[in-house]
Parts: C-alpha cells; structure tokens; sequence
C-alpha cells in the first residue's frame, strides 16, 4: 500500500512545489508592473498640465482631464486582469499544498491499516 501511495505524495509535492514557484513569479510580475502602471496613471498628463500650464488654453484642461480619465480607467482594467491571473496562481498554489498536505497526512494511516 505504502509504494502505490509514495509516487503520488512525490508528484503532489513536486506540483506543490512547481505551483508555489509560479505563483511568486506571479506575485513578483504583479508588484513590478503594478509600479509601471501606477506611474502611467500620475506621471504624464499631470506632467504636461505642469510643463505647459503657461500655454494651454482653458479647452486643453478638458481634454487632458479625459485623457487623464481614460488612461486611468485604461490602466486600472488591466490591473484588474493581472490581478486577477496573480490570484489564480495563488489559488492553485494553495489548493496544490493543501492536497499534498491532505494526502501526506493520510499516508502515515494506510500504512498503519495494512
């Protein structure tokens, strides 16, 4: 019983495992360009109000202002798509240790049986 049960306790921990490093990837990939994402929200129509406020006309401010708007709304959608791929890894992530953990904790019991 114990040497059919051993092979799936190896891959379960090598898909726990694998799972795991995916989703740090994940996690790393997420916080990186979540970065990114934030600086193309505030940095550059601020920056052109700020650098050419001595130029623009009062129809300008309009028009950056839904620029500013759509690239906000933009940018928030796909962190909520890479959000959302960054929750899936973790989920897979959990659900692969809490079955290795399951079927590690229910070894020891068939070996005992048989």
């Amino acid at each position: 019983m114990s040497v059919e049960s051993r092979p799936d306790l190896d891959a379960l921990r090598r898909d726990m495992w694998e799972r795991q490093k995916q989703a740090r990837a994940a996690v790393r990939i997420y916080n990186r360009r979540s970065w990114i994402r934030f600086m193309l929200v505030f940095v550059p129509v601020p920056l052109v109000v700020v650098t050419f406020r001595l130029y623009l006309e009062a129809w300008h401010y309009y028009v950056l202002g839904g620029a500013f708007i759509f690239c906000a709304a933009l940018l928030y959608m796909l962190d909520d798509r890479a959000a959302d791929r960054r929750e899936a890894a973790l989920l897979a992530a959990r659900t692969a240790r809490t079955a290795y953990r399951k079927a590690r904790a229910e070894a020891p019991l068939s070996n005992n049986v048989a």
